[in-house]
């Protein structure tokens, strides 16, 4: 029988799971890093070679010290690099030399302290040698399963989350709070630092690949790679949750990213709704990230088409569940009459059996009767969750001590009907803090016992989203053949490259005379919309370049008027001529825009447009190309969206028609990547009829003639 080998391990897969350990920096001293990595890796039961390197040779709390990089050992996995930022470059090329797969550089003093070219030294050396790099400026990382702690931690248990951050503290800060919580262990915690060579995407990749890991918690404070980083995710969250906090997402928290990271953060709209897109669990406060994760971790998500079902043994509870499950758009279950009928017959005549349900105090000498309700709520088809609020757990403090073994009990029964049913459950109770034994039985089977009815609810809202996740592929398409010209193209120009993509645009024509503007509006045999073009008027409408509503017999004296009006506004123009279309009938008024963002390339904007644009200040972005669907939860996520079913004495609007348009947009402008920007605002939308009032496009510099 031929034998299969297993292939080759990335110089990545290597250090986040190495098999030989370099200490580069070591130090008898306990206060340095180099001593701290050393005890820990002795602590943990490390069980492959360590060599602490330091000139002085000798022992060192165990290991055998080697005088010089150059005298280790072939196959050395990773080396821990604890030496001032002056000596970092020199180290890490010997580290190259010596067949070293890659290197964790501690130190601080790079790009995050305006130190631009010590970065780039450090980045020299990368290209030359092909070492891989994590950091600079990093706590480092920690293997829990094989006993690789490179950050001197306490002894961490073992399980399912993996971290990547760029803050040591939040690393701290997560460890801290999974303990906090009696949460699942760790498998991998990366601190990727000022990301010099090793970046989000690849290490996310790399982390959810591994069978231990079965979700991933992200702090981010800025990406070298954006768009990388979204297709990582949309592989990534297809089979393996991701949750992510973010910083710099202020003014002032974005200053803050630049002076501990040298990272550049994007606009916070375009960040926070590029990575729902691809599926990221986006969490907005600190505090969420260890409850989600540990939550996520555990649960099976809610089945699409499913709702939410309260069970509370106190209304004041409820109502604040209901209230918070409301605000986080998580719909309610509708339970049938045999349910509520069930209910009745168990809880009593005080109980209220619609949903919330509430116990009305059938539960206080005999908590089993949750479970029994429990167990009748998960009979129902409707229902795909049951958050419990209240003191569940907690009973045996309230009432009676004899209690306690009956909700011991009642925690296993619990556990039980969660895994025949398949239907997660989510425990929130006023005893949370307490680590009662009933509440650990329940969170080691993996169910959430929080003490915060908000909390629960951001874990409930998580579990709905993370069974309806379907993220499409970002890949960038080859570019097309570049558009000609720089700056703000003329809009008959920009509606020409439209529609040879397939964007339709409604009737116009460009005149380039009265005469002509006159045979074109007789052609259209209606009212017409007028607009010069000129490349030196921005704002046709301000500088009296537009009438609106001109008769095939008011056109050529419209067309004059707009060339007397616009070069008293404008001296010396230069009027190319005249775009007309035929008015359009009254609808409801959209903007759809693209542009390329900094950190994460082509993105599409939808929302309202017109007048609206300033008054709502809403707009929401997805990255391109993308989906139908996708162009569909764009719609939905506006606050224009619910006005598209008709608006007053508007029409309504062609949803799949939109969405087309929507993706037709995307496509074009991830071909062209020299498109700077492109506004079709505003959209007059009524039926299936979508039609561009004005047309801008901007092209970048140094694109294609």
């Amino acid at each position: 029988m031929t034998s299969v080998s297993a292939p080759p391990r990335s110089a990545l897969g290597r250090m986040l799971e190495p098999r030989a350990i370099a200490v580069v920096g070591a130090s008898a001293n306990p206060a340095k890093r180099g001593h701290q990595i050393l005890r820990s890796l002795r602590d943990t039961g490390y069980h492959h070679p360590v060599y602490p390197v330091h000139p002085a040779g000798g022992e060192l709390l165990g290991f055998e010290v080697i005088t010089e990089v150059r005298h280790l050992p072939p196959q050395v996995d990773i080396a821990v690099i604890a030496l001032p930022a002056n000596l970092v470059a020199a180290a890490v090329r010997q580290c190259a030399d010596a067949g070293v797969a890659g290197v964790v550089v501690l130190a601080n003093g790079f790009a995050e302290s305006n130190e631009r070219a010590r970065n780039e030294e450090l980045a020299a050396v990368i290209a030359e040698t092909g070492i891989r790099v994590i950091g600079p400026n990093t706590s480092g990382l920690v293997n829990v399963g094989c006993g690789a702690d490179l950050i001197g931690l306490t002894r961490m248990p073992a399980g399912p989350i993996s971290l990547i951050t760029q803050s040591g503290n939040m690393l701290l800060t997560m460890v801290n709070e999974i303990g906090d919580l009696a949460g699942p262990g760790f498998d991998i915690c990366v601190g990727l630092g000022n990301q010099v060579d090793v970046r989000y995407d690849e290490c996310l990749t790399e982390v959810a690949n591994r069978p231990e890991t079965a979700v991933v918690a992200v702090h981010a404070e800025g990406f070298t790679d954006g768009r990388e980083f979204l297709i990582a995710a949309a592989e990534v969250t297809r089979s393996t949750p991701v949750v992510l906090v973010r910083g710099g997402r202020s003014e002032l928290g974005a200053r803050a990213v630049s002076s501990h990271t040298g990272a550049i953060a994007s606009a916070d709209a375009v960040t926070q709704a590029v990575l729902r897109q691809v599926g990221i669990e986006v969490v907005d406060r600190s505090d969420e990230l260890a409850v989600v994760t540990a939550a996520l971790a555990g649960s099976a998500p809610i089945v699409p088409g499913r709702g939410v079902v309260i069970l509370s043994d106190g209304g004041g509870h409820a109502a604040l569940a209901a209230d918070a499950l409301a605000l986080r758009g998580v719909p309610a279950a509708g339970l049938t009459e045999v349910t509520r009928h069930r209910l009745r017959a168990l809880l009593g005549p005080a109980a209220a059996v619609t949903g919330p349900v509430d116990v009305a105090g059938a539960t206080d000498t005999d908590p089993m009767v949750f479970i029994r309700a429990v167990e009748t709520l998960m009979d129902d088809p409707a229902v795909g969750l049951v958050l419990m609020v209240g003191m569940f757990g907690g009973y045996h403090l309230r009432f009676d001590p004899a209690l306690a073994a009956v909700e011991n009990r009642a925690a296993d029964r619990l556990v039980r009907l969660r895994e025949q049913h398949g239907i997660p459950v989510v425990v929130h109770s006023c005893f949370a803090g307490r680590r009662l034994g009933n509440h650990d039985r329940l969170r080691a089977a993996g169910v959430p016992v929080l003490s915060s009815i908000d909390h629960a609810a951001r874990v409930v809202a998580a579990l709905r989203r993370s069974g309806q996740r379907s993220a499409g592929s970002l890949r960038l398409p080859a570019p097309a053949e570049p558009i000609a010209g720089s700056g703000v193209l003329s809009e008959p120009l920009a509606r020409e490259l439209l529609q040879r993509a397939g964007i339709e645009l409604g009737p116009w024509q460009f005149a380039t005379s009265c005469g002509e503007v006159a045979a074109a509006a007789l052609y259209f045999d209606g009212p017409c919309a007028v607009k010069v073009v000129s490349q030196q008027v921005i704002h046709k409408s301000d500088a009296g370049g537009v009438r609106l509503g001109v008769w095939p017999e008011e056109a050529a004296g419209a067309a004059a008027e707009i060339a007397e009006a616009v070069s008293e506004a404008v001296p010396d123009v230069l009027v190319d001529g005249y775009l007309v279309a035929p008015m359009t009938e009254a609808g409801i008024e959209l903007l759809i825009g693209a542009t390329q963002d900094p950190i994460f390339g082509p993105v599409v904007a939808f929302g309202s447009g017109g007048m609206l644009v300033e008054a709502l200040a809403e707009v929401s972005f997805r990255a391109a190309p993308f989906t139908i669907a996708d162009a569909h939860d764009l719609i939905e996520e506006t606050k224009v969206g619910p006005m598209l079913e008709g608006f007053r004495s508007l029409p309504p609007v062609d949803r799949d028609a939109l969405a087309r348009l929507l993706v037709r947009i995307g496509d074009f402008v991830a071909v062209h990547p020299e498109i700077a920007e492109l506004d079709l605002n505003p959209v007059i939308a009524r039926y299936s009829s979508l039609t561009p009032v004005d047309v801008r496009l901007v092209v970048s510099a140094g694109s294609g003639e």
